[in-house]
């Protein structure tokens, strides 16, 4: 007796997915899509975005479907995977965001510069980059290596935690680590 695709279960259609029998990825996704992207939705402020998480997320799951355990729940797995990915768009629009701050505030230091006559505030600039720059040098690269590829790079948490080769909570935690020491070493300075 042949099973409908209906009757096929999610570990079933991993495996023939893992075998890489495209229809059976593609019905996992279209089986979970609605409440997938309810979920993606729910958790985005600008739903022009969900789109993009949502291919984000698909990618995402197509890549680490092999390590899938097929006695865990696949919609559970797929959701975990998909607030991963809000979370990873979130951090990136706060860049964005904070990026476009410092283009605007350098923007207006520049017509300061273009229009005043004096060169103090570019020597305290260039003092205070001097001593951030100290500062760095004296975090543990434990520290500074995820702080780097995140803040400056612009790596998702995801992608740094595989780079290194630990959790994505162990990320989070070095980088604020990372930023409370330079903290400390900029207010002491």
């Amino acid at each position: 007796m042949e099973t409908t695709a209906a009757e096929t279960n999610d570990a079933s259609l991993v495996t023939l997915a893992l075998q890489r029998i495209e229809p059976a990825f593609a019905l996992l996704f279209k089986r979970h899509g609605r409440r997938l992207r309810s979920v993606i939705a729910a958790r985005l402020s600008d739903p022009n975005d969900v789109p993009d998480v949502m291919q984000d997320t698909q990618l995402a799951v197509w890549r680490a479907l092999p390590s899938y355990d097929l006695q865990r729940s696949f919609e559970a797995w797929l959701t975990s995977i998909a607030i991963n990915k809000c979370r990873d768009c979130g951090r990136r629009r706060a860049v964005r965001q904070g990026t476009l701050s410092r283009f605007q505030i350098d923007l207006a230091h520049s017509a300061q510069w273009l229009w005043a006559d004096h060169m103090e505030s570019g020597v305290i600039e260039d003092e205070r980059l001097g001593a951030l720059r100290r500062a760095m040098t004296q975090l543990p690269s434990q520290l500074r290596e995820p702080l780097i590829r995140t803040a400056l790079l612009q790596h998702s948490q995801a992608v740094v935690a595989r780079d290194l080769n630990v959790t994505v909570k162990a990320v989070e935690t070095r980088i604020r680590r990372a930023r409370q020491q330079l903290h400390s070493y900029l207010t002491a300075a």
